[in-house]
């Protein structure tokens, strides 16, 4: 303490050397308080870690809340980013299809967590699909498993662990906001089940371009029905939009559900020559702007399902 005090320049009389000790304790404290640096490749993964974490975490988005993450990999200034962080956190299930070379460009240097490695799987099993990237061919598992309630609900738990192995010290703070966030989240089940429950039960479809809402459909008795999976690049072809608008007619579709941050164009262009409703869009990949959190995300797709389908008690 004295040379820490020599060297601030607070030796001398008692008075300084304890405004001396209360400084090196200020100081002290703040660097022990530093928050652990996380960087993640999707905005889910940073709301999860935002509510585990609470103010022990930093975290660094990498990817913006609009982006596709079919699509994107990270620019050289995020992964300047990504290098100074302890831990990168990646949804898993072969969203990030470029995990791989991440790791590579990294030289391993930065340790990686897939949250969906540790949450139950869904293979695709969509015939009427033009796909849109390997992750969507039939009997490939599908990586949007946080459309599964339960499913974040464990992710909570796995992420509480990790965290607790990089910052052993607050672990008990980890696995508390964990439990908590759990809590929320099992709110949020009930009241889905409850309000999807008045939906007529043959109206329980849900009617997209790509499949990304198996997980849900599963979880709460809906019928996945994928008509489209374009990228901005490509457009069926004729023939295709006929068996579009056939799967349409058949199976009686009450609603089609665009998705928030793709084109809806053709989507909508189909929908109105089979005469079937146009209904709000639906977050797939991404979070609401206006809240970028798992629960806004979760409660706008269950509102609008419910809404367009017919829902209400």
């Amino acid at each position: 303490m004295v040379a820490v005090g020599v060297e601030l320049g607070c030796a001398g009389s008692a008075v300084s050397r304890f405004f001396c000790q209360c400084l090196l304790l200020l100081v002290t404290g703040a660097a022990w308080a530093a928050p652990v640096r996380i960087a993640t490749l999707h905005p889910i993964a940073s709301d999860l870690i935002r509510q585990v974490g609470g103010e022990v975490v930093e975290v660094v988005d990498l990817m913006p809340v609009d982006a596709n993450p079919h699509a994107f990999y990270p620019s050289p200034s995020e992964l300047r980013r990504a290098s100074e962080s302890a831990l990168i956190v990646a949804m898993g299930k072969g969203l990030e299809t470029y995990l791989d070379g991440l790791r590579e460009s990294l030289g391993g240097q930065v340790p990686m967590f897939e949250l969906g490695r540790g949450v139950p799987s869904l293979r695709v099993e969509v015939d009427e699909v033009f796909l849109c990237c390997p992750a969507h061919a039939r009997g490939a598992i599908d990586p949007h498993w946080w459309h599964s309630v339960r499913n974040m609900r464990r992710a909570a738990f796995l992420m509480a662990e990790r965290l607790a192995e990089l910052a052993p010290e607050h672990a008990a703070h980890f696995h508390r906001e964990a439990d908590r966030y759990a809590a929320e989240l099992d709110g949020l089940y009930r009241w889905a089940r409850s309000e999807i429950g008045g939906i007529p039960r043959r109206n329980r479809k849900v009617t997209t371009s790509h499949a990304a809402f198996g997980y849900l459909c599963r979880e709460f008795g809906l019928r996945s029905i994928t008509v489209l999976g374009l990228t901005t690049e490509q457009e069926p072809e004729p023939g295709y939009l006929k068996d579009v608008l056939r799967t349409l007619i058949q199976h009686r579709v009450p609603a089609v559900f665009p998705e928030k941050t793709a084109n809806p164009r053709v989507l909508e262009s189909l929908a109105r020559e089979a005469g079937v409703k146009i209904a709000a869009g639906l977050y797939a990949d991404n979070l609401p702007p206006y809240d970028p959190t798992y629960m806004a995300m979760m409660r706008h797709n269950i509102t609008t399902l419910v809404e367009a389908l017919g829902g209400g008690r």
